[in-house]
């Protein structure tokens, strides 16, 4: 059997192998036994985001973890933090999340969560690849009506995870829900805590999910936070693990903005352990030049939430995150909060009265990512073309840029990343090796 699961669970097209039922159905039956082994009669808090293929691959799972003697709490439409937060209060033996995040509409995923909320353990998944491998599908019991409590115990959360009442008072915002699992919540805890907001993406149908729209697509949050006057924007992905905020003048500020001005904050607070921070290799230098700058230290680990949670909690840091948006900050949570990170980070403007704009001064040095579609993942240190053309640039980048190449974990993509202090220079760099790939893998 072909590898399940990968950085962020289990992930494919909606109703094909991984995702297909009889793979679904063997995984809940397999999941039951697991827990079963740990705790009677175990329960999970199950929940997903709004893609049509998200209920029925529920009723899949539900019915086989529940015939194998499980008991499901169903809380519908819900973002990925929020089953992360809510684990944690609740006598739940683990969280499962229907999500492909910032994926496509006919993409989905299953990520299940530990009971303290974090993303399960390498050993566990493996050890869940090896029973699925083992199990017969059974079908059981429909899914029970959702838990309209839910909803409501996660935006208390979040109000409660801010200091005074109403933080954003006097800001008027924009928020992209992507047309995924915030949709609504969004809204309502931005006015909740204080401002005056539009939202936009917000309207799920069951296949709009991040088209077009959305932390990986926010031009049009852009664009409408300038027609509109607002003063800034903040926009999620499909499951609401993600935040990438927009200034007063359509400035896109992404992960590696959001690091740098929430690490200044809890620095300037006393509440930033070490003074260290957490950033993957896609982090622009910049950014670790910037925290050098304010005489702190950036740790860098390898792309995924979990690898950065694992490295922040090996570190004793506090604060951790991707470029892509994804942040963590432990003093609230175990995992990436779209909605959390944005509302904490927008109210250090608002706290200041400052401009959304002067919460980051960061500095990049010019940055080019390709993503090539691949038909296999073969190591790159067996592709000839590939090799030189590595050599090639590292060769002439050095002490003066950097080139990575991984393949993504839930795509079938190669990323080429390189970074440097002349633009056309690392262009022409990163187009070589591309095409080294397609060349190597054709």
């Amino acid at each position: 059997m072909d590898t399940l699961f990968g950085t962020d669970g289990i992930r494919g097209r909606a109703f094909e192998w991984p995702l297909d039922e009889n793979t679904v159905r063997r995984l809940g039956a397999a999941l039951a036994e697991d827990l079963a082994a740990r705790c009677p009669r175990p329960r999970i808090l199950l929940a997903g985001d709004t893609r049509a293929s998200t209920v029925p691959l529920a009723e899949w799972l539900a019915g086989s973890f529940q015939a194998k003697g499980g008991v499901v709490t169903w809380g519908g439409v819900l973002p990925t933090p929020a089953v992360s937060h809510l684990l944690r209060d609740s006598d739940c033996a683990a969280g499962v999340v229907i999500s492909a995040s910032h994926n496509p509409a006919q993409d989905n995923g299953i990520k299940i969560l530990s009971p303290g909320g974090e993303k399960l353990a390498d050993e566990r998944e493996r050890h869940l690849e090896a029973r699925i491998g083992e199990m017969v599908a059974v079908v059981g019991p429909d899914l029970p009506a959702p838990d309209p409590s839910l909803s409501e115990r996660y935006l208390e959360f979040l109000v409660a995870s801010h200091e005074v009442s109403e933080p954003l008072a006097g800001l008027y915002l924009v928020v992209d829900a992507a047309n995924g699992a915030a949709s609504g919540i969004a809204q309502q805890l931005l006015e909740r805590l204080g401002a005056r907001v539009t939202a936009i993406a917000s309207s799920p149908d069951g296949h709009n999910i991040n088209a077009g729209c959305g932390a990986t697509a926010p031009k049009s949050l852009a664009e409408t936070v300038v027609e509109r006057g607002a003063d800034g924007g903040l926009a999620l992905d499909g499951d609401a693990d993600r935040a990438v905020l927009v200034d007063e003048a359509g400035r896109i500020l992404d992960g590696d903005d959001i690091l740098l001005a929430w690490a200044r904050q809890l620095h300037r607070e006393g509440n930033l352990a070490g003074g260290r921070v957490v950033a993957t290799v896609m982090s622009n230098f910049g950014l670790e030049r910037a925290l050098r700058a304010d005489g702190l230290e950036m740790i860098r680990c390898s792309v995924g939430d979990r690898a950065v949670w694992l490295t922040m909690t090996g570190h004793g840091a506090v604060l951790g995150g991707e470029q892509s948006g994804h942040v963590i900050c432990s003093h609230h949570g175990v995992s990436g909060d779209g909605l959390l990170t944005g509302t904490h980070v927008l109210a250090i403007a608002a706290r200041q009265g400052i401009p959304i704009s002067a919460l980051s001064d960061l500095e990049r040095l010019p940055q080019i990512l390709l993503n090539i579609p691949v038909p296999r993942k073969l190591p790159f240190n067996q592709l000839p073309r590939v090799i030189r053309e590595l050599a090639d640039t590292e060769r002439s980048l050095v002490g003066r840029g950097r080139v990575l190449l991984r393949y993504s974990g839930t795509e079938p993509l190669a990323r080429v990343m390189v970074e440097g202090e002349n633009a056309v220079e690392i262009e022409d760099h990163a187009e070589r090796i591309a095409e080294a790939i397609r060349e190597d893998l054709r």
